[in-house]
């Protein structure tokens, strides 16, 4: 019986959007396949506590109220390659054993405005007895899950399952959000929430990744704040990260695009998240006549997973050999956008996704090899 309510609902969910908006998933690395990720934050508590969103995603944790020590603690976010996946290499794994966390990963989407758009994922849940997960599309493109602009599918939680989440509306502005968005009421150990197969149906907008030439400066300058910042090609974290910036580091801003700053980076025009920056008048500290950091022949690699070392830069290239969790290997060089570093690990010599692994300064000090 079950079985056959999941189907119908599933059903009807498909008639409720128009077919040429079921045409095409518009997410990036929708099926969280992808070996690249980026570091959101580590527990202050316990530094092997990190959390991670995929590749073209970004994310959060939200950890109020904490009335209790196991309420809302630093969860874990990582790939998980084992069973618990619907398709493809990987599921994107939350988790917190013996506290209850509340996290979210989301993913900014160009659109034609005024247009339907659906969006969703499957989730499965360790322990539904205090685990519930939801999704959520920002119709303005937002990046608060708090917001009142987000329109939310129902909870779901059942045990040890599939559940397929899904909301429909109709998109404000030429972005839309889409959340994925877990949380618990009580501590429980194992409590692991996983993602799969997410998608967001709607008629793509065309938004070029960086006009030709940069505009001319508002005479205000964007600083980041006490940590990196990355630059992006385009207003959104599915475009490709170009740098980043470092704290202090400020460069001379062209204009604002939604909750995005446009910036001369090094020459070139670059995006930054406004929510990791400040704004000010005055002139920029780093220009394209002036190296941001000074070179280095070797950084230290730290693995956050285990690493593939592979024979190049390419994700189908021959893994040489697999570097464990929080080994340490040596970093000689990356990739001209920064996406792959170039390491010395046990004799060999290869390269891995920059972002599944912690530098110990600026990776732009490494050569472009």
């Amino acid at each position: 019986m079950k079985f056959l309510t999941t189907m119908l609902s599933l059903f009807l969910a498909l008639l409720a959007v128009p077919v040429a908006a079921q045409s095409s998933n518009l997410l990036q690395n929708p099926g969280f396949d992808s070996e690249t990720y980026t570091l959101i934050s580590q527990d202050p508590l316990d530094p092997a506590t990190w959390y991670n969103a995929p590749q073209g995603w970004w994310g959060g944790i939200i950890t109020a109220p904490h009335d209790a020590s196991w309420q809302n603690v630093h969860p874990s976010g990582y790939p998980h390659s084992a069973y618990l996946k619907r398709s493809g290499l990987f599921s994107f794994n939350m988790a917190r054993g013996g506290g209850t966390f509340t996290a979210y990963i989301y993913q900014h989407v160009p659109v034609v405005p005024d247009t339907d758009v659906q969006g969703g994922a499957w989730a499965y849940l360790e322990n539904d007895l205090t685990s519930s997960v939801r999704v959520g599309i920002d119709p303005f493109g937002g990046a608060d899950p708090g917001s009142p602009n987000v329109v939310w599918s129902g909870w779901s939680g059942s045990l040890r399952q599939w559940n397929y989440l899904n909301v429909l509306t109709k998109s404000k502005s030429g972005t839309v959000t889409l959340f994925l968005y877990a949380t618990q009421s009580q501590p429980t150990n194992p409590n692991g929430v996983y993602w799969d197969e997410a998608f967001l149906l709607g008629i793509p907008s065309t938004v070029p990744s960086a006009p030709a030439a940069p505009a001319a400066p508002t005479g205000q300058v964007v600083t980041a704040g006490v940590s990196r910042v990355n630059v992006r090609s385009g207003a959104g974290t599915n475009f490709e990260r170009i740098g980043q910036i470092n704290p202090g580091e400020s460069y001379a801003m062209l204009e604002q695009s939604g909750d995005w700053y446009k910036i001369d980076f090094k020459g070139q025009i670059g995006y930054v998240s406004a929510g990791f920056v400040t704004v000010s008048g005055g002139a920029p500290s780093t220009t394209a006549s002036q190296p941001a950091v000074a070179p280095a022949d070797a950084l230290q690699f730290t693995a956050l997973y285990t690493v593939r070392l592979r024979s190049a830069p390419d994700t189908n290239a021959e893994t040489l050999v697999r570097i464990p969790f929080n080994a340490i290997a040596q970093a000689i060089g990356r990739t001209a956008n920064n996406v792959w570093v170039q390491l010395v690990y046990e004799g060999q010599t290869g390269w891995a996704a920059a972002r599944f692994g912690r530098l110990n300064d600026d990776i732009e000090r490494l050569a472009v090899k």
